[in-house]
């Protein structure tokens, strides 16, 4: 990725191929030609090296505006990498929204992050909603209002009697909201200081409705603690994604996620689910037609339950909401796990030399030997991937009858440990890693087998088997998102 601010310049994997008045785009992977304009072709040369907006609307004479717009669309297309947002002429209001329940020190110390926050604090508005707190809260609460007014910081605080739930919170925040940004974040969290002042610059563009930024772990001491950091479903990558319906990424959490309030209220805000309103927040909105997009900058850090039972207990209320989600989407085509059907490498990869070949493009066979070699690994990781996360219970009861599964099950976790153990690089080995791992799964079917019980449906373990070789991924899907190995 680019590093200077406002800048963008041309992907390594890309190579641009110029063909009379336009021109080519090769992408190495997934293997691409992508027949382009003349004048995507010309934006696409200049930015061999570094290029700012302005740079380009001189030097292939057009609107400034016109080339943000293509250089934002070139992007997500993965033809161009883009430096940091500069900021904008003048901040935009922000209203900090955090819903607590009875977590008063971990409260505390998220609201001391918000109040260190490097963002002008005449642009800040914090509003607290506590939910039916019994425990020192209240007091705490006071205590906080007065510093912050101290800092020329509005913060004000709404109580819930009685207990409506962390959906219901995020609502009355929103209500009681007056700037046109809401930036929600959690009570289990902290803010780094320039966690706005990073995603805030993207709303310059009107089409972006919703940012989102990196969360970490907060403890990373503990074994669990550093798995979470790079395993959890809160986790969303190193990499900016635009978020899609249909995947890879589709949905981002509300621990970490700035979005306008005029769509909020178009949206009527989160439904009151206790899992998983999150995942349903971000269909309806990108249902809408409005752009939600996943920066890996403005870190929370998040404070994880890092005891064994804590974490297993998070893992399964986690998986229960698929149940849940699914009947309230069951208007919508369920997109389970794509079980791609392969050709043999070698001839996958003579079939798509000769298709480059149509293009007239001199391409090395070994190019397109290794992008055949490496969609065929993908495709063998996500289906291991999918057996383990969902099917690795009843796998080992079968094995304790039919000892060739035992090994079956220890072939497909060697897969996923290795391809993700190599891939996060968590600090930790990896007999540790797969531990975790086991443990994680084991949790996560044993939640959506609840949650199955409790709706009355078994879909969410039915996998949909689509014979294409594009993979989408489920929309439900709350704890797991695909990778590429």
């Amino acid at each position: 990725m680019s590093n200077t601010p406002g800048c963008y310049r041309l992907t390594p994997s890309v190579r641009i191929i110029p063909q009379g008045n336009a021109g080519l785009a090769l992408c190495s992977y997934p293997l691409r030609v992508l027949r382009l304009s003349k004048l995507t072709t010309s934006i696409l040369e200049q930015c061999s090296e570094e290029r700012t907006c302005e740079e380009l609307a001189q030097l292939i004479d057009l609107p400034l505006r016109r080339v943000q717009t293509l250089c934002e669309q070139l992007r997500w297309k993965g033809l161009l990498e883009a430096g940091p947002t500069p900021p904008p002429v003048a901040w935009p209001g922000v209203s900090l929204i955090v819903p607590s329940h009875n977590r008063a020190q971990q409260l505390e110390r998220c609201l001391r992050s918000l109040l260190g926050l490097d963002y002008p604090a005449q642009c800040l508005e914090l509003i607290v909603v506590d939910d039916a707190s019994t425990d020192e809260t209240a007091t705490m609460l006071e205590r906080l209002t007065r510093e912050a007014a101290i800092l020329g910081i509005m913060m004000q605080v709404i109580h819930h009697t009685p207990r409506q739930g962390v959906a219901q919170s995020r609502n009355s925040g929103a209500e009681a909201a007056h700037h046109d940004l809401l930036a929600y974040t959690d009570s289990d969290c902290v803010t780094s200081p320039g966690w706005l002042a990073e995603l805030v610059p993207a709303f310059q563009d009107a089409h972006i409705g919703a940012v989102s930024g990196m969360i970490r772990a907060y403890e990373r001491q503990s074994l669990l603690g550093r798995y979470e950091d790079v395993r959890s479903s809160l986790f969303m990558g190193t990499r900016p994604q635009q978020v899609r319906l249909e995947g890879p990424l589709t949905y981002v959490p509300t621990a970490n996620l700035l979005v306008r309030r005029a769509l909020w209220q178009r949206l009527g805000g989160f439904a009151p689910l206790t899992f998983g309103e999150d995942v349903d927040f971000c269909r309806r909105l990108l249902a809408t037609g409005s752009q939600l997009i996943y920066l890996p900058q403005g870190v929370i850090y998040h404070d994880y339950r890092t005891t064994l039972h804590a974490f297993l207990g998070i893992r399964m209320s986690y998986a229960s909401s698929e149940a849940a989600l699914l009947q309230h989407w069951r208007s919508g085509q369920p997109q389970g796990w794509t079980l791609a059907v392969a050709l043999l490498t070698l001839l996958g990869t003579y079939t798509r030399w000769r298709k480059v070949r149509q293009y007239k493009v001199a391409i090395n066979p070994l190019v397109v030997l290794r992008a055949t070699l490496r969609a065929h690994l993908a495709y063998t990781y996500h289906l291991c991937r999918h057996l383990t996360r969902y099917y690795t219970l009843p796998l080992l009861a079968i094995g304790l009858f039919l000892p060739p599964i035992l090994l079956l099950v220890l072939i497909l976790y060697g897969i996923v440990i290795a391809v993700d153990y190599v891939r996060l690089r968590p600090c930790m080995s990896i007999v540790e890693y797969a531990l975790c791992a086991l443990l994680d799964d084991c949790a996560y079917e044993v939640g959506v087998v609840l949650g199955c019980i409790k709706h009355r449906t078994w879909k969410p373990l039915l996998p949909v088997i689509s014979l294409k070789g594009d993979r989408k991924d489920h929309p439900y899907r709350t704890t797991d998102r695909p990778v590429k190995p």
